[in-house]
């Protein structure tokens, strides 16, 4: 009976989204930093001399954000643990307690909700790199690992009329709104060597599945956020009706008080 009695407080729907949340955020942390880490250091800075300094300022803050959420879901886990079962009963007994349990569980709801849409934001932005990703490899693939001419034949005059040089390809900042700016700091917005294009283009598909992989812990973040915001609207009635039963109860028990008190023979007291 002690061993039902201690699974019946065990809150699962919590345990579940505690779980999937901190697998998303481990994973998420990992491999986004491994990708920006590929991209920043081996493609922008020892490729193109480009350095991005802000990149490397938002590698760390997602670091920092993704044990702010592993905190959280602890957290959250434990105010599972209060609100069910017979443990909600001993600790949301009086009527401070179930008001301040309720505000509690209204006020994790919202934090849940507002980051619940900052990850969903934070997903969205990772379909960036992940299509640049797709399209690079399709670009390697097609005019870099299959293309049979010498590469180091190729100028970077034969790049801007290509149709007259086909078989010559280069990787050009240029064409994705990088260009020779002070402002941007680039000093090489050009790949054309085939070892410059090889290293690219070995640099994107290490950097590639990282990326993949850090969205999917985006999502896993994103549906533990949703479980969490369901156990929380669950355990926010329970602690109402927690506090509606406490008064029905203390109403029942003064009513039987007052009938013991009449049925008390006089001289007895």
């Amino acid at each position: 009976m002690g061993c039902l009695e201690t699974l019946g407080r065990i809150p699962y729907a919590s345990l579940i989204a505690t779980i999937i949340t901190c697998v998303g955020v481990g994973v998420f942390c990992g491999t986004l930093y491994k990708a920006l880490t590929i991209t920043l250091r081996d493609i922008f800075r020892d490729l193109f001399d480009f350095d991005i300094t802000w990149l490397g300022t938002l590698q760390i803050m997602f670091v920092l954000v993704g044990v702010i959420m592993a905190i959280l879901a602890i957290i959250l886990l434990v105010f599972g643990f209060l609100a069910t079962g017979s443990t909600r009963k001993n600790v949301y007994r009086g009527t401070r307690c179930i008001m301040g349990g309720r505000v509690s569980a209204a006020f994790f709801m919202g934090v849940s909700y507002i980051l619940n849409l900052a990850w969903i934001g934070i997903s969205s932005v990772l379909v960036i790199p992940i299509i640049l990703y797709v399209i690079f490899s399709n670009l390697c693939t097609t005019y870099v690992l299959n293309n049979k001419r010498n590469m180091h034949e190729c100028r970077a005059s034969d790049f801007k009329y290509q149709n007259q040089h086909p078989s010559c390809y280069c990787v050009n900042l240029t064409h994705y709104g990088i260009t020779r700016d002070s402002a941007f700091g680039v000093k090489n917005d050009g790949l054309c060597k085939n070892e410059n294009l090889q290293t690219f283009c070995n640099s994107v598909s290490d950097a590639g599945p990282y990326f993949i992989a850090a969205y999917c812990g985006a999502v896993l973040i994103v549906l533990g956020m949703n479980i969490f915001m369901l156990c929380l609207s669950a355990n926010y009635t329970r602690i109402k009706v927690s506090k509606e039963l406490t008064e029905y109860r203390d109403a029942v028990d003064t009513e039987n008080t007052f009938e013991l008190d009449g049925k008390i023979p006089f001289g007895t007291q």
